[in-house]
């Protein structure tokens, strides 16, 4: 079964999609709505809830492990640092396109948050397993809204960059990353949220 997945990622991965960004096209978005949702907490939606969204967009999603094993990583690996779950997992389907990506990161890079992509054309940062991949994903947004270090071994590749920047643990809300995660991301956590929401609504 994990050779298959594998195959089938790989043949996803050399044909070109639609930017991800085009994904939330045909949906409403209103920028002046204020959220107040901080990125640390317990998780608000179901793995279950995650996978049905998923699942709903995108029934093939381009992924080196099956989809709910990639959720579960995500509750393991968030839980762990005290970042909400469901909103992380939100922005994983915000920055890859519900994983059909097409910018510069391609599905066997495990990168579900567009770590050390510039916009040039630079593929980013690669992982060995998706377990990994979303692991500095979270270290990631710990760097951001928390001062304390993770509690296992640092395996983001901007972290200690993050670390030594003006924006480590300054923003404690999805909101607070907007011009910090994404430049000018003016609407940055809006749009994860609305994704967050919508899993919300899922009915398990």
């Amino acid at each position: 079964m994990r050779i298959l997945v594998l195959a089938v990622v790989f043949i996803l991965a050399l044909i070109p999609v639609a930017n991800a960004e085009l994904s939330l096209a045909g949906d409403e978005l209103d920028t002046n709505t204020v959220f107040d949702l901080s990125i640390m907490g317990p998780p608000l939606a179901t793995q279950q809830q995650c996978l049905q969204h998923l699942l709903s967009k995108n029934s093939l999603p381009a992924l080196t492990v099956p989809a709910d094993e990639l959720v579960n990583y995500f509750y393991i690996e968030g839980m762990a640092e005290g970042i909400r779950p469901d909103v992380a997992f939100a922005q994983a389907l915000y920055e890859t396109g519900y994983f059909k990506y097409g910018g510069d990161v391609v599905p066997l890079q495990n990168n579900f948050c567009g770590l050390g992509t510039t916009g040039d054309g630079g593929r980013g940062a690669w992982f060995s397993s998706a377990q990994l991949g979303v692991r500095a994903q979270i270290q990631h947004l710990l760097g951001y809204t928390s001062t304390d270090l993770p509690k296992k071994e640092i395996v983001d590749p901007r972290y200690n960059y993050l670390k030594n920047s003006k924006n480590f643990g300054g923003a404690k809300t999805w909101i607070g990353l907007n011009g910090k995660w994404a430049i000018p991301g003016t609407s940055y956590g809006q749009r994860i949220l609305q994704i967050h929401e919508q899993i919300m609504a899922e009915k398990t």
